[in-house]
């Protein structure tokens, strides 16, 4: 005879990746005689040398005293210039000079000739990092769901119909005057530090914690995932919701939890919230959210516009540590205009 518990049989599911490949290179060029070049190269370029990248040729075209526009004289120029022809490529750049004090580079902001450590000895240094970004191309996944992930589903059915009915409910929480009813077997096996209060008590008040986030934080502990309602909030609820709930999953060491919460988060990452995003996540030891929030900023994020955001206070007075991290991948693909005032006693 056959079974009865009418498991599917495994079902072919398709589904599509995007993926975007890059290349990466950094172009670093050494000027000397800075002052002669200002007179001698007025209106003109001197190119470095070239490099190769992503399969093009690349080059610096170094301007001592502007190019051809009348806005840019007295101001130091510097272009990454495409060798190759008949081609259209995308790249993300950033030009920095290098303290000549430290070996570091940095983004400059001040008047170059008022500097001591970026102009030294008539001599500066260059480095221009940059990202080639080549089409996207779309690839078939072909997956099959088997019959164990199909029991999980039906388990996960099962139990959020148990939670919903309250059939056999033997525990009531009270969560700021919001009354709800679970089973004391399922929640000991759950959340392990949960298993003395509920054995001891049939009615809990819970103090500490908001109705959204208990009731969140109940259903995963039924379902094994995120309750379909989250996807009814607006984006900043949504996120306020998956940082308490994290913290929740936490404190009531609810397995899985938190890794769900962080690839929540990781998909909410903002320009304007990435700054708080990170705080959070360096508070309460997220790896995986860190790391996506540094690669955010770096790959995203112009520093001014970083400086900008209400969240960027609270990172540098209670995170100041993550900035290592945070610059060192921030110095690699950041996009910046870069044109430096001269001196303007060459004018003539």
């Amino acid at each position: 005879m056959g079974s009865s518990l009418g498991v599917p049989s495994n079902t072919k599911v398709q589904d599509y990746r995007c993926i975007t490949q890059t290349a990466q290179g950094t172009l670093s060029f050494e000027v000397t005689g800075y002052r002669q070049l200002f007179r001698a190269f007025a209106g003109k370029f001197i190119s470095s040398p070239s490099i190769e990248v992503g399969g093009y040729s690349w080059c610096l075209h170094y301007y001592p005293d502007g190019d051809h526009r009348k806005e840019s004289k007295t101001f130091v120029g510097v272009y990454l210039e495409l060798l190759t022809k008949n081609v259209e490529v995308k790249a993300l750049y950033d030009f920095r000079l290098v303290d000549l004090t430290t070996g570091l580079p940095s983004v400059i902001s001040q008047e170059l000739e008022a500097s001591l450590v970026y102009l030294r000895d008539d001599r500066l240094v260059i480095e221009c990092d940059f990202t080639i970004v080549k089409e996207p191309f779309v690839v078939e996944n072909m997956r099959t769901t088997s019959a164990a992930e199909a029991l999980h589903h039906d388990l996960s059915r099962d139990f959020t119909s148990l939670l919903e009915s309250k059939e056999e409910a033997d525990v009531t929480f009270e969560v700021q005057g919001k009354v709800v009813a679970a089973h004391t077997i399922v929640l000991a096996a759950r959340s392990p530090v949960s298993k003395k209060p509920i054995v001891e008590r049939s009615h809990i008040t819970i103090e500490d914690m908001q109705p959204a986030v208990f009731k969140a934080l109940l259903y995963f502990i039924y379902a094994d995932s995120l309750s379909p309602s989250m996807d009814d909030l607006d984006g900043d609820e949504k996120i306020e919701l998956a940082k308490h709930l994290l913290v929740a999953g936490d404190r009531n060491e609810v397995q899985g939890l938190r890794s769900v919460c962080e690839i929540k988060l990781c998909e909410s990452l903002g320009v304007l919230t990435v700054a708080d995003m990170l705080t959070f996540a360096d508070q309460h030891s997220c790896k995986r959210l860190k790391d996506a929030c540094i690669e955010f900023i770096a790959c995203n994020v112009k520093l001014d516009d970083l400086v900008a955001t209400n969240g960027y206070d609270h990172l540098t007075s209670l995170c100041p540590d993550v900035f290592v991290d945070l610059f060192e991948k921030a110095a690699r693909s950041r996009r910046i205009w870069f044109a430096l005032p001269a001196c303007s006693s060459y004018c003539g």
